[in-house]
């Protein structure tokens, strides 16, 4: 007896057990069946169609089994080909097609196995090609991994008597165009040849004897001349300094041009305030009297 509902399915003979494949991404929905190791647990489930996302038969219909409304795997080809007839005549008399299946663990979690007729005749042929909607996916499960297409089948070798035959033809037909191509021997002839051998005397060779060149001592360089600079020329006497009196005057009578008597009418540059006395050449004429004082007025 199943636990759950199976109202409304129509359900086949359960007798041979077929193992279901790819519930290993379903285990968010079969963990609501929990199982003890070595336990199993018996529930209806719903027979539909999907479509076969990997391998070979990639795009064809195959049965999809559900567990109260949602995925919980697929039938493998082989299986979808002997009983997709079975299921697709209970889908055409209106029912959903069903059957009892078992809920037990497995190497890789919760697996299924469903109850399924012995035979199969008298169905109708099963069209493999039928295009079906993508599944629903549950909440919470994981997405089925993508199986890597089978890698093609190796080419043709060619067997390695047919390389070593081709190999072997060229060898045989190269060694018989190289016969042909050999001249014909000569024939030799019989007599016998002396060889006369020719002595040459050659007159004796002078030696010359070539005296060494002699070895001339390269000569030295010449010291470079040592360039002194030349002594400074003497510095110029310096002049004299002149007095700032002149000395034909007693008192200080200064030394320019000309010299004229303070408040007088002269015109200078220089001036000299009086009196002063004439001891020599009244040169600036300050003495207009002749009395020997000048610049007394």
């Amino acid at each position: 007896m199943v636990e759950n509902s199976s109202a409304g399915l129509v359900m086949l003979e359960a007798a041979v057990l077929v193992t279901v494949t790819r519930e290993e991404y379903h285990q968010a929905v079969l963990s609501r069946y929990r199982v003890a190791p070595g336990a199993s647990r018996s529930v209806a489930v719903e027979l539909g169609w999907c479509a076969i996302g990997t391998g070979k038969h990639r795009g064809e219909r195959a049965i999809e089994v559900r567990l109260d409304g949602h995925r919980v795997g697929e039938l493998t080809h082989l299986m979808t080909q002997r009983y997709g007839a079975l299921v697709a005549q209970a889908a055409a008399r209106g029912g959903t097609p069903g059957c009892e299946a078992m809920i037990q663990l497995g190497d890789k979690g919760l697996e299924v196995i469903l109850r399924l007729p012995r035979r199969t005749s008298g169905a109708m042929p099963f069209p493999a090609t039928r295009p079906v909607p993508p599944p629903v996916p549950f909440p919470g499960s994981a997405p089925e991994a993508a199986v890597p297409p089978a890698p093609p089948a190796p080419r043709w070798r060619r067997p390695a008597w047919i390389a070593a035959s081709v190999v072997a033809g060229i060898i045989l037909i190269a060694a018989l165009v190289g016969q042909e191509d050999d001249p014909a021997p000569s024939t030799a002839d019989d007599s016998t040849t002396t060889a006369i051998t020719t002595t040459t005397t050659l007159p004796p060779t002078a030696t010359t004897t070539v005296a060494p060149k002699p070895v001339v001592p390269k000569p030295k360089p010449a010291p470079k001349p040592t360039t002194e600079a030349p002594a400074p020329p003497p510095p110029e006497p310096e002049p004299e300094p002149q007095p700032a009196c002149d000395p034909n005057y007693s008192g200080c009578v200064p030394v320019a041009p000309d010299v004229d008597c303070a408040g007088g009418s002269g015109n200078g540059p220089a001036y000299v305030q009086g009196p002063v006395t004439v001891i020599g050449s009244d040169i600036y004429d300050l003495d207009r009297d002749g009395d020997g004082t000048g610049c007394d007025s």
